[in-house]
């Protein structure tokens, strides 16, 4: 049976959706995701965002989110829909092109939806690596989504595959080789972002994805040493 807690979320959701909220809504996530990334988390209050999205009602964001972390999730979940979908479409791409999937193929499911989002002017992929590497996220928690694509239906997919390209090395080695392809690629690309914005010497994107996915399976090819097999052992 649902909690209150669920029913006033669910109350909650409800009222930031219905067709005269939903503008404004999304107004205040465009809004919030820009400031959070340019100046970040800590150093943005509500009442900036409400000013600068243009609601002169005080009440705004607390009305259609609750608090600064509930906006954040809203953040989030908003951008992560349309780049799982993408990373669906390339993984079926891959998989129903050659079997077993080229390596290669894979990593574009991985890395092609973040390029798409900055590319179309977003700054989620910005905040995300914000919230990961700054102290704003728990692991397993909303911030997670991007950096852990396991969170997500085709995320899953993604991983399963990816973890058969490491099944050679010793378990915690996979594991650790996996999660530091995940939050590699989730970090270079909002440096490029970031650098792409301030730089004059920014590589080109095109350049800049491809030379990443070439790296991150350089990463999942690379053997173990005798030293790394050896540590994992003990």
């Amino acid at each position: 049976m649902p909690t209150e807690s669920d029913c006033i979320g669910d109350r909650a959701r409800r009222r930031g959706r219905n067709s005269s909220g939903e503008a404004t809504r999304i107004k205040l996530i465009t809004v919030a995701e820009t400031m959070f990334a340019d100046r970040g988390i800590a150093a943005v209050s509500l009442n900036e965002i409400r000013l600068a999205a243009g609601q002169s009602n005080a009440a705004a964001v607390n009305y259609h989110f609750g608090s600064k972390n509930d906006l954040i999730k809203a953040i989030l979940e908003y951008r992560l829909e349309r780049i799982d979908r993408e990373r669906g479409r390339l993984l079926d791409d891959a998989l129903s092109a050659r079997r077993p999937a080229e390596l290669r193929g894979l990593l574009e499911a991985l890395v092609l939806p973040q390029i798409d989002s900055i590319n179309r002017g977003e700054r989620h992929v910005e905040l995300v690596a914000q919230l990961m590497f700054h102290g704003y996220a728990e692991p397993g928690g909303h911030a997670w989504i991007l950096a852990d694509p396991t969170m997500t239906e085709h995320g899953q997919r993604l991983n399963q595959i990816l973890w058969q390209h490491l099944s050679k090395l010793p378990e915690v080695v996979a594991a650790a080789r996996l999660r530091f392809v995940y939050t590699s690629c989730l970090n270079a690309v909002a440096d490029h972002q970031r650098q792409r914005a301030t730089a004059a010497g920014a590589p080109p994107t095109a350049v800049f994805a491809s030379d990443l996915i070439d790296s991150l399976a350089a990463i999942i090819r690379a053997p173990a040493s005798t030293h790394t097999v050896d540590a994992a052992k003990r």
